[in-house]
């Protein structure tokens, strides 16, 4: 298995229908019309490879955020897919290993991984915790803006201290941009 850190703009056709396929049959549920995306096109990628096909993969948005006005470097991971016959046997957990290992020499430009999740026990085996923060962000769904949206999450929020910066529950964040 090889693990491999691509740009967006660097993929070519096989790998983002590769992409494609994967995220619509690990979210079902979800009509992405063959994107490779489901709200918005993440920086990155972070794929796991065997024999040349894409069995696992997640996006990467590196922006900022402010979390009680205090500006944040932020790695968000976005749809974190594992290919149905490979879950199960520790491939999600490998991915964010190998990703912490790949990011670790960059750490001094990263304060936080940052993630929208339901499945809380896994991430947190993996050293992200549950945080209860009020949130602004931008609304958008099928490449149509709604505007801003205020809420407050206890439930779905996870993040993973890499830099020197403290997180603090329960203030405001604003995620200068689109939900995950």
């Amino acid at each position: 298995m090889t693990y491999h850190l691509i740009e967006e703009f660097k993929l070519d056709q096989e790998t983002k229908q590769q992409i494609a396929d994967l995220v619509q049959i690990c979210f079902p549920d979800t009509k992405y019309q063959g994107r490779t995306y489901f709200k918005q096109l993440p920086h990155y990628r972070f794929l796991a490879k065997e024999n040349e096909k894409i069995i696992a993969q997640l996006g990467l948005d590196y922006r900022m955020m402010a979390l009680d006005g205090q500006p944040l470097r932020i790695m968000g991971i976005i749809d974190l897919v594992v290919s149905p016959q490979h879950q199960g046997k520790g491939l999600g957990t490998k991915l964010l290993k190998e990703l912490d290992n790949f990011l670790k020499p960059y750490a001094e430009n990263i304060d936080f991984l940052f993630l929208v999740a339901d499945k809380h026990k896994f991430y947190e085996n993996c050293g992200y915790k549950l945080v209860k923060q009020k949130v602004q962000w931008l609304a958008m769904s099928e490449h149509k803006n709604y505007g801003l949206q205020i809420g407050e999450f206890n439930d779905c929020l996870m993040i993973k201290q890499i830099g020197q910066i403290s997180w603090t529950e329960r203030t405001a964040l604003d995620m200068l941009g689109y939900w995950y």
